[in-house]
């Protein structure tokens, strides 16, 4: 869960355009291990379609920009579901195809 400062800080690097930024905050990183530790570093889009793929990168399933609240959840408390995945490159590259 993010608290309200640091919501405030996000949404001020979104609408910057500097959203990159959040990517080196301590709290995403220490996250970022939990969620690929949680899910064995295989990327579960891959693991869904029977294949194995190392998962190098987690990904916010609800982006950013849409849902800064959910920055640091790995689920959302509204459906329960995971907010945060383990990926692999490719599989984020097809997620993101505007990067």
């Amino acid at each position: 869960m993010i608290g309200a400062g640091r919501l405030r800080q996000l949404a001020g690097l979104i609408q910057a355009g500097r959203k990159h930024l959040f990517y080196s905050w301590p709290e995403w990183l220490r996250l970022r291990e939990a969620v690929l530790a949680l899910d064995h570093h295989e990327c579960q889009r891959c693991k869904a379609r029977g294949r194995y793929s190392r998962a190098v990168l987690v990904h916010h399933v609800r982006h950013l920009e849409e849902r800064p609240d959910l920055a640091l959840s790995i689920r959302d408390p509204d459906t329960g579901e995971r907010q945060l995945i383990s990926v692999c490159r490719q599989c984020h590259d097809e997620l993101h195809p505007e990067a």
